[in-house]
C-alpha cells in the first residue's frame, strides 16, 4: 500500500510511500491520474503553470493536477461520460480519501544524485472488451469523447524491491513503452 506525505527531499514538497509491507521488483505500485489529451486537443489554460503534465512518448498528455482548471476538466468529463449507473472513470483521487489508494503516481517524485529511482513509467492502452463496471476505479478519462480510441494509462512499476517506508522516486525522463 502507498500514501501521500512529505517527500524526504528538502525542495520537493509531497512524496509517495510504501505505507504497508513489501513490495517486489516489477509490481505495479502507483498510477498516474488526470484527464488525458490527444496530440490536437486544446490543453493550453490547464497546462499554466502545471507541474503535473505527463508526456507520453506518442505526444499524449495526461493532466495529473487535481486542483483549479484541471479539476474542474477531469470532473466535467467524468459527468458527461457516466453510463447509466456506471461511471466511466474514477474521480476520487481529487479528494483526500480516493477510492483507488494507488492514485498518486502525479506525486511521485525525480530522483537525485543521493536517492536513485526505484520506479519506472509503464504506458498502456485499457483494451475496448475491458469491463464497464470495472471502469469506476480507472483515474483517468480521455478529454474529447467523440474520438473512438483507447483509455490511456500510465501505471509506475517498481525497479528494485521497496520495503515499508521507503519513498517511491523515478526518473521522469524514462518511459518503458
Amino acid at each position: 500500500m502507498v500514501s501521500r506525505d512529505r517527500s524526504s527531499l528538502v525542495s520537493a514538497g509531497t512524496g509517495v510511500f510504501v505505507t504497508k509491507g513489501f513490495v517486489r521488483k516489477g509490481t505495479v505500485v502507483s498510477m498516474y491520474p488526470g484527464t488525458v489529451y490527444r496530440k490536437h486537443e486544446p490543453i493550453f489554460f490547464q497546462s499554466l503553470g502545471n507541474p503535473f503534465i505527463f508526456r507520453c512518448i506518442d505526444g499524449v498528455l495526461i493532466d495529473g493536477n487535481d486542483k483549479g482548471l484541471s479539476r474542474s476538466v477531469y470532473r466535467s468529463c467524468c459527468r458527461r461520460d457516466q453510463l447509466g449507473p456506471f461511471q466511466m472513470s474514477d474521480e476520487s483521487w481529487l479528494t483526500a480519501a480516493p477510492q483507488n489508494p494507488l492514485a498518486v503516481g502525479q506525486y511521485v517524485n525525480n530522483c537525485s544524485h543521493e536517492k536513485a529511482a526505484n520506479v519506472c513509467y509503464q504506458e498502456f492502452d485499457v483494451p475496448a472488451y475491458f469491463p464497464v463496471e470495472l471502469k469506476q476505479y480507472l483515474p483517468n478519462i480521455v478529454y474529447s469523447h467523440d474520438i473512438e480510441s483507447l483509455l490511456r494509462c500510465i501505471v509506475l512499476v517498481t525497479l528494485r524491491d521497496i520495503k515499508q517506508g521507503e519513498e517511491l522516486f523515478s526518473n521522469y525522463y524514462t518511459v518503458v513503452s
